[in-house]
């Protein structure tokens, strides 16, 4: 097997016990406009009559956007072999769709490692930190969605730990949340023109869209309408649920998933290596009559086995070498991992028994090695490494469903 890097960046603590992940720089990005207009609009100057006008008019601030030049959904290299477990391998591509009949809103995740609480002050459409989460997971939906990802001002990593369990009450929550609201506001008043949508994110991306949900879509008929699916992987337990229910905790109105031909519900889930203590987030952030919400991305309501594991040459956190004889930006191994939710509503991932491939790491070594790195007890960091095939296959489906 591969051997893991233990030398990690920290992602996201929330105690002393338990911290997340998603590597990036300490000052969220180098170089870019911030709040400056592009050549797409006024960069948050006044507007007629003094109103101010949407600063996400202009397209220096979006990472993913049809009308932009160098959108980063579509220049990604996704250039991907499997190897399948008879030894057979297979190249492909996640090639753009832009006649994709519905359309994705990605919130990435933290990039900003700063001590210091706060919020990214430099937004760069090419910072590499936040370009490589892209490619992970909102780029791989392109062949599905219209893409559109804003860059925010995001809340830095010790926010996390420094505020505890009361972050979404700092002002640097209300900061990024307005700037993603502001560009979802964009998206919806210049592009949506009544189309179906995904709301898309990992980490500190759900940990916004889960109050957007709350505050704009669950009480309005007409947004859950059009609201094909909530993929929020690693919430922080921000979704929960009574005990054998799919609705009726966070959301009055919004279920959790139950087949992947429902629309208007959420995929939730925290994912942890099966047989390894662990916890995917704080029980003291679930309430005590409810369940962190769990929606197994492999079969929707049971267990089953994951699409694929996969990851690139360039995720030198994960492995100390890419495998020297595949010449692709992206490695696949297909049916290598089964994934089931527990009885607490963790997703417990595990290698397929009896799998004849050698794996270039197992989900416990994968925790293990997050842990050594200060990633905290739990999957969170790689968990798009192990979803997204799948959650891509599931937006598919909903989306030929409505």
């Amino acid at each position: 097997m591969g051997h893991l890097v233990l030398g990690w960046v920290c992602v996201f603590a929330l105690s002393a016990l338990l911290t997340f992940g998603c590597g990036g720089s300490d000052n969220g990005g180098d170089g870019g406009s911030g709040g400056t207009a592009g050549d797409g609009g006024s960069g948050g100057g006044g507007g007629a009559g003094g109103v101010e006008a949407n600063p996400y008019a202009s397209k220096d601030l979006w990472l993913c956007r049809p009308d932009i030049e160098d959108d980063q959904c579509d220049v990604a290299d996704l250039r991907f072999t499997e190897i399948h477990p008879d030894g057979s391998r297979t190249t492909g591509d996640v090639p753009s769709n832009p006649d994709a009949p519905i359309d994705c809103f990605y919130v990435y995740h933290t990039v900003n490692n700063s001590e210091i609480p706060g919020n990214t002050e430099v937004l760069s459409a090419t910072d590499p930190d936040i370009v490589a989460g892209l490619s992970k997971q909102g780029a791989q939906f392109r062949g599905v969605c219209r893409m559109f990802a804003p860059l925010y001002h995001q809340m830095t990593i010790s926010v996390y730990s420094e505020y505890r369990f009361t972050w979404k009450e700092t002002e640097f929550f209300k900061r990024a949340y307005d700037d993603v609201v502001e560009a979802f506001d964009y998206y919806m008043e210049n592009f949506n023109e009544g189309r179906g949508f995904v709301l898309l994110g990992h980490s500190q991306g759900p940990d916004i869209m889960t109050t957007l949900l709350e505050e704009r879509f669950d009480d309005d008929e007409t947004l859950r309408g059009q609201l094909v699916s909530a993929v929020f992987g690693g919430p922080c337990a921000g979704v929960h649920v009574p005990p054998g229910e799919v609705v009726g905790g966070t959301y009055a109105n919004i279920p959790l998933c139950a087949n992947a031909t429902q629309t208007g519900c959420i995929i939730a889930f925290d994912a942890v290596a099966a047989g390894v203590p662990g916890l995917a987030c704080t029980d003291i952030l679930i309430p005590a009559s409810m369940q962190r919400a769990c929606v197994n991305p492999a079969s929707l309501g049971s267990s089953g086995t994951l699409g694929a594991l996969m990851f690139s040459r360039s995720e030198t956190r994960l492995v100390s070498s890419f495998p020297d004889t595949v010449d692709t930006e992206w490695v696949r191994y297909p049916s290598i991992y089964e994934s089931r939710c527990d009885l607490g509503g963790s997703l417990e991932v595990d290698l397929v028994a009896g799998d004849p491939r050698e794996p270039p790491f197992t989900p416990q070594e994968l925790q293990e090695g997050i842990a050594a790195g200060g990633g905290g007890l739990s999957l969170h960091w790689g968990e798009p490494l192990m979803t997204v095939p799948d959650l891509v296959r599931i937006v598919e489906t909903q989306s030929a469903s409505r």
